[in-house]
């Protein structure tokens, strides 16, 4: 197994603890390490010319290129792709993966085949959530729902390979509730709780009392947009699941997702197909016209 073949390490940018214990938990305390992110991600636009299911793999692989120890690394590759010369980083004899994710909610009117879809993410505030009769506290009342949770990770140790991303897809089913489930749901738990998580009501919470656990929870990965995701793991129902275990699910710290990513680094090498960085951030290259 690639994750224990030699020391290896995992920065995981974020500024919530409990994504980074969700990936200690998998992987020990002793590997994995918080890095709190230098980007601002109200300042990351929205991909528009995407599928729903696709928005957070492109968020984390943009929240990647926004952090700037990440761009460092990426100006190296791109170096690599125009100049073809390749030189060793090392970090102690270790290898150090640096991990960046995003994760939504997306509700479907039927099942995840469905073409109806709404995304859900963290809400703004409690009286506007509650107000939203669309995507506020009751779009996912009832419905099929999927926590979709994209993964980039950049081999800070090796900048001749390009970075990998990966989605992890969680499908469920929720209770029907109503506002006054909310309302009470909001008392026990607080408002902090509702406001950390994706569509309000996520694994993040505490509890999973307004999901079906006695219908089935089934797990995909996909590690490319284009292609179908494939099942990694079904449980008929999962009320025996322990909040570490959703925690892991939810944030795709799960062992076939970190083996692929691991894995699936492409060498950066000035002949290499498909696109480059830049052609896949335009908005980030550098123009030549624009500087004459």
């Amino acid at each position: 197994m690639a994750l224990t073949e030699r020391p290896l390490h995992f920065h995981i940018v974020t500024s919530s603890p409990a994504r980074t214990k969700a990936f200690a938990s998998l992987l020990g305390e002793d590997r994995v390490h918080q890095v709190m992110p230098h980007f601002t991600e109200d300042t990351i636009r929205k991909p528009v010319n995407s599928q729903v299911a696709e928005w957070p793999i492109e968020m984390a692989e943009r929240k990647a290129m926004q952090d700037i120890s990440a761009l460092m690394v990426l100006s190296y590759v791109n170096g690599i792709l125009e100049t073809g010369q390749v030189g060793d980083v090392h970090v102690d004899g270790e290898r150090v993966i640096r991990i960046y994710s995003d994760t939504i909610n997306i509700a479907y009117d039927k099942d995840i085949s469905d073409e109806t879809t709404k995304v859900l993410e963290k809400p703004a505030n409690i009286a506007s959530w509650l107000a939203d009769r669309e995507r506020g506290a009751l779009a996912l009342s009832g419905k099929r729902t999927e926590l979709c949770t994209g993964l980039t990770a950049i081999d800070m140790t090796d900048p001749t390979v390009h970075p990998t991303t990966i989605l992890v897809r969680t499908a469920v089913k929720m209770k029907p509730y109503t506002v006054k489930d909310i309302q009470e749901f909001i008392k026990r738990h607080g408002e902090e709780s509702i406001l950390k998580s994706a569509s309000g009501v996520s694994f993040i919470n505490e509890t999973v009392e307004l999901f079906d656990t006695s219908s089935p929870l089934r797990t995909y990965i996909q590690t490319d947009p284009n292609d179908q995701p494939v099942l990694l793991y079904e449980y008929p129902t999962w009320d025996h699941l322990t909040r570490d275990d959703r925690l892991r699910i939810l944030y795709g710290a799960i062992p076939e997702a970190i083996e692929a990513l691991v894995t699936m680094f492409k060498p950066a090498y000035p002949t290499t197909q498909g696109r480059s960085t830049a052609q896949r951030f335009p908005e980030n290259a550098y123009s030549k016209e624009n500087s004459t």
